[in-house]
């Protein structure tokens, strides 16, 4: 097998995304894998790929940001075989039945590492280890403990991972999951689809580790899930938000500093529940603001104009119930105000926005003190400062 090389215009050093190599690599292998096959995540391997018909690929991922995990004497690439081989020989895998991949990013070579993806006999299995024995002269290495056991490890065994073993190397990993998105959907989501696409297979990944179970997610199912989530999120009539949830640890980090918005909304005795609503729903919207304006869906202007709006639209509304409840006490009053803008739906650029998108303005201006739910809530500020 040779090794694949691939020099890409989008280079994309460090954290992919957002994310870690492994989850960019196992969402890849969710979109790519063959028809009733799942992927599993740091279970038998890296990433591995696990077959219908009981084959599997297994796959080391190394960042090269600082070294060349494939260089010949990289301990990161005997290492790597060495593994294989561990796993052969305590009947975890079964090497006739697996292929064997190491994959690296940012774009290397090697000679050993091309020689051994190269290699497809045990002829020629045999006449490399030769020549990596008569290069390796006693030289004291990093590596030396694994390639040693390169060298004992029995024939049948490293020849069937030889046979079996490509490399893939290149510079970046998202490039691949934008070739398979970017042709369906249009241009300025492809990278928002390919982080949230990449943050499914974590999250479910994530979620059978903590239930103590492997991270074996089924291929069929992932596909379908996303396909089904690119079809709501590709229509032209919507601003589709893909920041998730924030955590509950999130929340409540933002909930202890004790923020304006979160203050105004303790002057007129909301619930608690309440308040982590409007915590997570300002952290969603301030998230969807960025990306939108990064990816060039809306323009500054037009949320400043958008903000503009909902003032006079919390103006109006604030009125109404000033006359229907004259004779509430502020707080009802505020309650309210608040819970009628809260209800609010209304158009950015002639496109809807996620349900989250208007309350978690609102907040974002009470923040500010643009807008007040309270009657006083300027000079009640002020006392409680």
């Amino acid at each position: 097998m040779n090794v694949v090389a691939k020099a890409v215009k989008h280079a994309a050093p460090g954290p992919y995304l957002g994310f870690a190599l492994q989850p960019v690599r196992l969402c890849y292998h969710l979109l790519t894998c063959p028809k009733d096959a799942r992927v599993s995540l740091e279970y038998l391997d890296d990433v591995a790929i696990h077959n219908p018909d009981g084959s599997v690929t297994l796959e080391q991922t190394k960042s090269a940001l600082k070294q060349n995990p494939l260089s010949d004497w990289a301990a990161d690439l005997w290492k790597t075989i060495a593994n294989w081989l561990n796993s052969a020989s305590n009947n975890t895998i079964v090497p006739h039945h697996s292929q064997f991949r190491l994959y690296v990013t940012p774009l290397r070579t090697g000679e050993w590492a091309q020689a051994l993806s190269s290699a497809n006999s045990a002829g020629e299995v045999a006449d490399l280890v030769e020549k990596i024995k008569a290069k390796y002269a006693k030289k004291k290495l990093a590596c030396d403990p694994y390639l040693q056991r390169f060298f004992d490890a029995p024939e049948n065994d490293r020849v069937a991972i030889v046979t079996r073993f490509s490399v893939v190397s290149e510079d970046d990993p998202i490039e691949a999951l934008r070739t398979l998105i970017k042709a369906t959907v249009a241009p300025d989501i492809v990278d928002i689809l390919c982080h949230s696409a990449i943050g499914m297979a974590k999250e479910q990944a994530d979620k059978l580790i903590r239930d103590g179970k492997p991270a074996l997610i089924d291929g069929n199912t992932f596909k379908a899930n996303f396909i089904s989530f690119v079809k709501k999120n590709n229509l032209p009539g919507l601003l589709t938000s893909f920041a998730s949830a924030p955590a509950q640890d999130e929340v409540a980090a933002v909930l202890s500093t004790h923020p304006t918005f979160i203050r105004q909304l303790e002057i007129i005795k909301t619930s608690q529940e309440d308040r982590v609503r409007a915590v997570s729903d300002l952290l969603r919207t301030s998230a969807d603001k960025s990306v939108w304006a990064e990816t060039g869906q809306v323009f500054e202007a037009s949320l400043r104009d958008w903000d503009d709006d909902l003032v006079r639209r919390h103006a109006l509304i604030c009125g109404e119930i000033s006359d229907v409840y004259s004779e509430k006490d502020p707080q009802f009053r505020g309650r309210q105000s608040y819970r009628r803008c809260a209800q609010l739906q209304a158009p950015l650029d002639g496109r809807a926005v996620p349900a989250h998108f208007v309350h978690g303005c609102f907040n974002a201006l009470a923040d500010s003190m643009q807008i007040g739910w309270h009657p006083d809530y300027k000079s009640l500020l002020v006392e409680d400062s």
